[in-house]
């Protein structure tokens, strides 16, 4: 009886104690959750928030019921379309790049060879830049007179308007943050790597395989499992690139909007909540999907 109370009592304390985080994440995370899913069937105008005040609005949502018009709106908007373009645009230059060079740095690394360990952390100083920064050195490389045109010169060649182009300002936005997560991934694949037994490599080399067929035929199908969470996780990355597109085209976005950009835009300087909160959701479905169908292929595959 006794070690059951002193159970009942611990486990008490262990509530008190989690009580604050629990009030803390239903305030900031679940209640803007909820409050947007009420607010994507509704039509609300500033004027509605504006009147919206005291501690009665807070558990309501303003504005007029509209079903499922602001679902139906945000498929026909052209905008909202080009946005999905755009990030897919993102994701084809961003995903390759990125698992390529990160696997090419780490077998690189994965040598035995005098000042890798340095190599390896400065390559991975770009992860820990702020976003900010990253942001306003690109925007100085690719500007009209940034470095990159100057050196283009150098050579007799035009200079590009990246930044003002839709289809170069998507690149160098890739660029980016190919430039960032290069070395965080390296590590993960250099960590495959020293997992791959040696014997392997030299079955291989006694079979006279070249360094090239050993790479193809045992390095890379041992890497899978790995490469496959990246792509995941990067493809997962490009659903959220919304900073970029604000540093470098300098809050206005436009044709090189994406879809977080996007609802950005509609919230808070067309004040369309109800449209912006419906997009919201509608983003949130695709990275379900997506979820739905890494936890298939993983299944599938045993990942």
């Amino acid at each position: 009886m006794k070690k059951n109370l002193k159970q009942l009592e611990d486990k008490v304390v262990n509530y008190i104690f989690l009580a604050p985080s629990i009030v803390i994440l239903g305030l900031f995370m679940l209640y803007p959750i909820v409050w947007a899913f009420i607010a994507s069937f509704k039509n609300i105008k500033l004027v509605d928030m504006v009147k919206a005040r005291g501690i009665e609005s807070t558990f309501t949502v303003p504005g007029k019921f509209t079903g499922l018009e602001n679902y139906i709106n945000v498929f026909k908007d052209e905008n909202f379309l080009n946005a999905l373009i755009n990030m897919a645009y993102l994701a084809i230059i961003y995903i390759p790049i990125t698992i390529a060079l990160s696997i090419l740095l780490a077998v690189l690394l994965n040598q035995k060879l005098k000042g890798t360990n340095f190599f390896r952390t400065a390559l991975f100083v770009p992860y820990i830049v702020s976003l900010v920064s990253a942001g306003l050195l690109f925007k100085f490389l690719f500007q009209g007179d940034g470095l990159v045109n100057g050196v283009l010169q150098m050579f007799n060649a035009t200079g590009v308007k990246w930044l003002l182009n839709r289809w170069t300002a998507l690149f160098v936005v890739a660029l980016m943050n190919s430039w960032r997560k290069v070395g965080y991934f390296m590590l993960i694949y250099l960590a495959g790597l020293q997992n791959i037994p040696e014997t392997l490599y030299e079955a291989s080399k006694i079979d006279g395989a070249t360094p090239r067929q050993s790479f193809m035929k045992v390095t890379l199908p041992l890497l899978n499992k790995i490469s496959f969470v990246v792509f995941i996780l990067l493809l997962i990355d490009t659903l959220k690139v919304f900073q970029e597109i604000y540093i470098l085209t300098g809050a206005k976005g436009g044709e090189i909007a994406t879809v977080p950009f996007y609802i950005y835009t509609n919230a808070f300087v067309s004040n369309k909540f109800g449209f912006a909160s419906a997009m919201s959701y509608v983003l949130f479905m695709i990275t379900l999907v997506i979820l739905a169908i890494r936890g298939y292929l993983s299944r599938k595959n045993n990942y």
